[in-house]
Order: C-alpha cells, then sequence, then structure tokens
C-alpha cells in the first residue's frame, strides 16, 4: 500500500464531512421509514383503515368490471363468493422491502423521493389487480384458488418489486448529481 500524495490525501479529507453526512442521512431516512411500517403494522386502527381501503377500492373495481360486490369492513363478497383482505393482503411488506432498497441505493433525495412515491402508487396497483384476480379465480376456478394465491402472485409480487426497483436504480444512477443530496 502506498501513501497518498499530499493533494490527494486533502481532496479524500475535504469529501469525507459529506460523505459521513450522506450516511447519517441516509440512515435517518431509512430508521424514520422503516420506524414508521413497523408502526403501522403494530397499530391495528391504522392497519385495519388500510385493509379496508384496499376492500373498497377492489370492490369498486370489481363492480366496473361488472361484479355486484360489496365492501363489508375487510371483505369484498357477493353472493357467489367473498375474499377478505388480512395484513399479509395489503402488500405493506413488500412495500416496505422496496422503500427501504430505494432509500439505502446512493441517489439524489429528489431521485429516491420520486422512486418512493411512484413505488407506492404502482405497488398498490398492483395489489388492486392481485385481490381482483383473486376475487375472479375464486368465482371461477376455486381448485387452484389457493395456489394461485400463495404461490403465482406472492411469486409475481417479489419480481415486480425487484424489477421495479432494478428499473429505478438504473435510472437514478444515471441521473446527473447521483450520489448527492440534492
Amino acid at each position: 500500500m502506498r501513501p497518498l500524495s499530499g493533494v490527494a490525501a486533502e481532496g479524500r479529507a475535504a469529501h469525507e464531512p459529506r460523505s459521513r453526512g450522506r450516511v447519517a442521512s441516509t440512515f435517518a431516512a431509512v430508521a424514520v421509514v422503516g420506524g414508521a411500517w413497523i408502526a403501522l403494522l403494530l397499530n391495528e386502527t391504522a392497519l385495519g383503515w388500510v385493509q379496508r381501503a384496499f376492500a373498497v377500492v377492489t370492490s369498486g373495481v370489481l363492480g366496473v368490471l361488472g361484479c355486484a360486490t360489496v365492501a363489508q369492513g375487510t371483505s369484498v363478497v357477493s353472493g357467489q363468493f367473498g375474499i377478505s383482505v388480512v395484513t399479509a393482503c395489503t402488500g405493506l411488506f413488500a412495500t416496505g422491502l422496496y422503500l427501504i432498497a430505494v432509500l439505502l441505493f446512493p441517489a439524489s433525495w429528489r431521485a429516491r423521493l420520486a422512486g418512493c412515491v411512484v413505488g407506492v402508487c404502482v405497488l398498490f396497483a398492483v395489489n388492486v389487480v392481485r385481490l381482483v384476480s383473486l376475487y375472479y379465480v375464486g368465482v371461477h376456478w376455486a381448485s387452484v384458488l389457493d395456489v394461485v394465491h400463495q404461490v403465482v402472485w406472492q411469486s409475481l409480487v417479489i419480481a415486480i418489486v425487484v424489477a421495479m426497483w432494478l428499473l429505478w436504480a438504473g435510472r437514478a444512477s444515471q441521473r446527473p448529481g447521483r450520489g448527492g443530496s440534492s
């Protein structure tokens, strides 16, 4: 290992406080988002609101598609079939992982914020599509509902989260100011 020259050592020293600041702000953001996500998952009132919101939106989409469903609490029911939106059906775990991955990536804060907002919206929509499709599978192919629910959709959600993050990270790393605090 060779010692740094005077110019290289000075340049490195000038960047260390800025680098520490970025690490500290990233850690703080991850701690805040992670803490808020855990608090949401542990708060039955807030979680119930999220579950009811998914039930209402899913029932509304099914209504637009011609299904006579109604949201009753955290369930979507009709004369043919019903689904219940439990904690695992909200997509909050996958969304939380996506958010943490975005926040940990060395991109500008503007790119991180955009990635978080777009990601939450896309994952909400994906989850509604998932719930609508599970209703249809339950009505028309009840014998495969468990496989579609527990294998197909869980795998798809994981693949979608990874693909979204890779797409976002690729775009965020190409922007000027990558790694900055803008």
